[in-house]
């Protein structure tokens, strides 16, 4: 396994023939465009794997400290407009671009071959009805078998240390991760740090011997539709490759009902096989977005994973830790019907509609029809921003929440836990 890896790594560093290698790599194994087929992917590499870097495995949620883990750029809370000329792309592209990497990894995949001889496949000639009945019995039993491929994607550089985003469905299964900055004078080996599927997020550590540029994260929810942005990735192979585009619309719930509990940038900034990881950057020099899949069905139907999303996840990618805590509770937003039965009158809360048994909801005394008015003492302004928050709440965590029930607010304090299964499962 060593001389393999020693030759995969060798010839990363001669992906300075993009075209012909990355025409190889996709047709090999592309990095998936399919929300869908992320998720129905099995876990072939687990997290003891050496591929996997364990550094904060024993470090707990409490003791974590990611003040300082990625930059972000002091903002005003109204930001003079970016003028727009022939060069506003090219300077921002030149700001930007260092601070890209090209993924190339060799990982573990499972295959099925048919073993057995279909009667139909010995008859000279095919008769309707036998011919039919043939196909229907299963003389060729699919067996399962393991191999490897290639795969490529993108990610970006959040830290000088070495740190870098991108996709989980990039690095998913990855028995070798070859890292290639933009100049592709050296492939760096990379390690996992974590991986978070249920976002499709995954962090990535090389150790380097320069200095990186380093991209900061902005806001996602500042973001407005028609807003100007730009996708730098590795599509098909071409690497460093620059796309311009819209936010054509905000939280937007994937076609896939794989990915329910997350919510995306839709954007028309073109994202192809390769370009999977890849940052999606507005005009001031910020990631405001991941790029992970697109409509295979459709053109320029682009999803992006929000900023803010990878900001509420970052503690499990950074602990490892793929399990969420659980609470056992299913809430929706308060309608105006509702508030009026209920007899409140406030605005931008969450009604309990149930309660599972001998959850830490039911032990806690939550009841259907509490409203929840405050999380952890903010208040309920915007559901998809707690749904968000629930993401990358992990067993252990004490929350706080204020209700409205028959007429007053009441306090509940409880603790998340964890529940098996747990992979791939929303916070509550």
């Amino acid at each position: 396994m060593k001389s393999k890896n020693r030759l995969f790594a060798h010839s990363a560093v001669k992906y300075i023939t993009p075209f012909i290698l990355g025409f190889l790599a996709f047709a090999l194994n592309s990095c998936s465009t399919s929300p869908s087929q992320k998720n129905t992917v099995p876990t072939l590499v687990t997290a003891d794997a050496p591929i996997f870097d364990k550094r904060f495995r024993e470090i707990s949620f409490q003791d974590l400290n990611l003040e300082n883990f990625w930059a972000e750029n002091e903002t005003q809370e109204t930001r003079e407009p970016i003028p727009i000329n022939n060069n506003t792309f090219a300077d921002l592209t030149d700001k930007v671009k260092d601070g890209v990497v090209n993924i190339y990894t060799l990982r573990l995949e499972e295959r099925t071959i048919k073993f057995g001889i279909s009667p139909n496949d010995l008859l000279p000639i095919k008769i309707p009805i036998l011919s039919t009945i043939f196909e229907i019995i299963p003389f060729q039993v699919p067996i399962p078998f393991q191999s490897q491929g290639m795969s490529l994607g993108s990610g970006f550089i959040i830290n000088e240390q070495g740190y870098i985003l991108t996709n989980a469905h990039v690095v998913l299964n990855a028995l070798d991760i070859q890292v290639l900055l933009s100049d592709g004078k050296k492939a760096y080996p990379a390690k996992i740090i974590g991986i978070d599927r249920l976002t499709d997020t995954a962090l990535l550590k090389i150790e380097p011997d320069r200095q990186l540029t380093v991209l900061p994260l902005g806001d996602s929810d500042k973001l407005r539709m028609g807003e100007m942005v730009l996708a730098i990735g590795n599509p098909l192979g071409l690497r460093h490759t620059v796309t311009s585009g819209i936010i054509s619309a905000k939280e937007r719930v994937s076609p896939q009902a794989n990915d329910k509990f997350a919510f995306f940038i839709q954007t028309d900034s073109a994202i192809n096989p390769g370009s999977s990881g890849g940052p999606l950057i507005n005009l001031y020099g910020e990631v405001v977005g991941i790029n992970t899949a697109i409509v295979s069905q459709a053109q320029l139907i682009g999803f992006s994973i929000p900023a803010n999303t990878v900001k509420e996840v970052m503690p499990l990618l950074v602990l490892g830790h793929a399990e969420r805590g659980w609470f056992g509770l299913k809430a929706i937003p308060l309608s105006i019907e509702e508030a009026v039965e209920l007899n409140y009158n406030g605005e931008d809360a969450l009604v309990i509609e149930e309660v599972e048994k001998g959850s830490p909801a039911e032990k806690s005394g939550l009841k259907p029809k509490d409203i929840i008015v405050k999380f952890d003492g903010q208040p309920m302004k915007k559901f998809l921003v707690f749904r968000r928050k629930l993401l990358g709440l992990m067993p252990g965590k004490q929350i706080r929440m204020t209700i409205w029930r028959n007429g007053e607010e009441q306090e509940i304090t409880s603790t998340l836990v964890k529940r098996e299964p747990l992979e791939d499962q929303p916070g509550f």
